[in-house]
């Protein structure tokens, strides 16, 4: 599926621009991390240094204790630092993700328009197209916020001493099936399709969606990647719901 996605969107010029557009805002959001997390790097490392501190020794041999405990808090300034940098790189990824909704939007409905040869879903005009992008930022936002909670939590579960692989294990799971979940959204979005569904249909589909999702998960291990995938990603999410069909409510039992 994403093979098609990438074959479809490199032969179709047409989708090019709402490509792009996506793109360009993504790494904006990029640029803005980076500039907030060095713009403020030293207001955040002078509480740190004076925090962990362990002060210099009276006596020589007072290095004996000093000195591993000056390195200790070295490595710890560090390693907060890092997580700091990484919260504000998925921050801004998430914020990115917001932003370039409404060109994803128009993307995606243009590549089921390509692939099913009809019109897609939609309203036409440009009053619909101002509910779509309204409606494309509400729904991404809640995906958002979805995602964070549920990582806040599992970071929660982290800090309990032995629960660390679990929540690890957790938390990669759960992201390699959000990855469908957010990709495949626009198409669902058109069709008015719940959440609950779309939870239901991801989970009756397990092996295509972590096939999916895992790759997904892997570019986001690499920093600015996912933003030059994102496209590629909401193209071959389209073409995975119309392969799949979109989920549809179960008929009451008799």
């Amino acid at each position: 599926m994403l093979r098609r996605g990438f074959a479809l969107l490199c032969r179709e010029r047409s989708l090019w621009p709402w490509a792009i557009l996506p793109l360009l805002s993504s790494l904006a959001a990029f640029a803005l991390a980076i500039w907030a997390f060095t713009a403020n790097l030293d207001a955040i490392a002078a509480p740190l240094e004076r925090a962990l501190d362990p002060g210099e020794p009276e006596a020589w041999w007072g290095w004996a204790w000093a000195g591993p405990l000056l390195v200790l808090a070295l490595l710890v300034r560090w390693l907060l630092l890092a997580a700091l940098g990484v919260a504000i790189y998925f921050l801004f990824t998430v914020l990115g993700g917001v932003i370039a909704a409404p060109f994803l939007e128009v993307l995606s409905e243009r590549v089921e328009r390509i692939a099913t040869g009809a019109s897609a879903p939609s309203d036409s005009g440009l009053a619909a197209l101002a509910r779509g992008a309204v409606r494309s930022i509400v729904e991404e936002g809640k995906r958002a916020a979805f995602f964070v909670s549920v990582q806040i939590g599992l970071l929660l579960l982290g800090l309990i001493p032995g629960a660390q692989p679990i929540a690890a294990a957790a938390s990669l799971v759960f992201t390699a099936l959000f990855l469908p979940l957010d990709y495949t959204a626009h198409a669902l979005d058109r069709r008015r399709v719940s959440f609950r569904l779309r939870r239901r249909w991801i989970f009756g589909h397990p092996a295509e969606m972590l096939g999916f999702g895992g790759l997904g998960l892997a570019l986001f291990f690499v920093p600015g990647l996912s933003f030059l995938c994102l496209p590629w990603l909401v193209t071959s999410g389209t073409l995975l719901a119309l392969e799949l069909g979109p989920p549809e409510e179960r008929p009451p039992a008799p």
